[in-house]
């Protein structure tokens, strides 16, 4: 978004404080939570990757603005199997090789969560903003969202174990400062028991490498 001349944008930085699912103390990281600004689509274009890689997602949260598109490269030597299994956008993406690529365009916004049909500990979220104005937190919580046109906003908060917070927020030339505090919904142990995308428990692990058919 362009900004007209002589109007000064402003920064929002803050901290997340990610309550464990009793709510009765801190999670050892507030990483994995992505803070974003409400009430205002601006789609963009563009491919952003999501790597598999170790039999592993990466990264586990993966923001990507309305409009673009998300790449899963696979970098390991055996296939994998990308699919999700959310509510109004399922997709599966099929059995593929290492070194190739599937790619998807979602379209709505919020937490869309990936599997692979055939690892069941690889689990992944992709996240859907509605603008470019977001971030997400290190392991102290802490985020900074850059370049912020002045105004009132929502500021909306999400974390990979489910538990949210929203503020509104006054953006000015001066920085303006938020803090977040959100309980999860989940525990670790309920996120990795998932079915696989016939909603069946996943068979023994057996990897598939190029050489098989």
């Amino acid at each position: 978004m362009c900004l007209p001349m002589g109007v000064w944008a402003g920064d929002i930085a803050g901290h997340v404080a990610v309550l464990d699912k009793s709510g009765r103390k801190a999670l050892k990281s507030s990483a994995h939570a992505v803070v974003y600004l409400d009430g205002m689509t601006v789609p963009a274009q563009g491919t952003v990757t999501m790597d598999q890689r170790d039999k592993a997602f990466i990264p586990r949260l993966l923001p990507v603005i309305l409009g673009q598109t998300v790449r899963f490269t696979n970098s390991d030597a055996l296939q994998h199997n990308v699919f999700s299994p959310h509510p109004q956008e399922p997709f599966d993406l099929g059995r593929y090789r290492s070194g190739d690529t599937r790619e998807v365009t979602l379209k709505e916004v919020g937490p869309h969560t990936v599997y692979c049909n055939i690892h069941q500990q690889m689990i992944a979220e992709v996240f859907v903003v509605p603008n470019r104005y977001f971030a997400t937190t290190d392991d102290d919580g802490r985020f900074r969202i850059a370049d912020v046109p002045p105004g009132e906003y929502t500021l909306k908060a999400w974390h990979v174990l489910g538990g949210s917070d929203s503020q509104g927020v006054r953006v000015t030339p001066e920085q303006a400062t938020v803090a977040l505090r959100m309980r999860s919904t989940k525990l670790l142990k309920e996120v990795t028991r998932h079915k696989n995308k016939e909603g069946k428990s996943y068979l023994p692990e057996v990897d598939v490498g190029d050489y098989d058919n």
